[in-house]
């Protein structure tokens, strides 16, 4: 079982969840920034190969890039 959930918080506020997730989240911008494949990065990020379940696997990614994306675009303020 992962430790990470199968989707990241969408609420406007930084949860405990993203402070305990800040490192993934920079590295999940990095890879994708670099052109990374997302299953590439999926399995060294995550810990875990992509297997069977793809969907599952893609939305997890996509759902925690997002609030990555978030987190540099608005969600860092409240860490001021």
């Amino acid at each position: 079982m992962s430790r990470f959930r199968e989707r990241a918080p969408t609420v406007e506020q930084i949860t405990d969840y993203d402070r305990r997730c800040f490192k993934l989240y920079i590295m999940l911008i990095d890879a994708d920034d670099a052109g990374v494949p997302w299953d590439d990065s999926y399995r060294h990020l995550f810990e875990e190969h992509v297997g069977a379940d793809r969907r599952l696997a893609e939305g997890r990614h996509r759902s925690h890039l997002d609030r990555a994306r978030w987190m540099v675009a608005a969600g860092y303020r409240q860490l001021l």
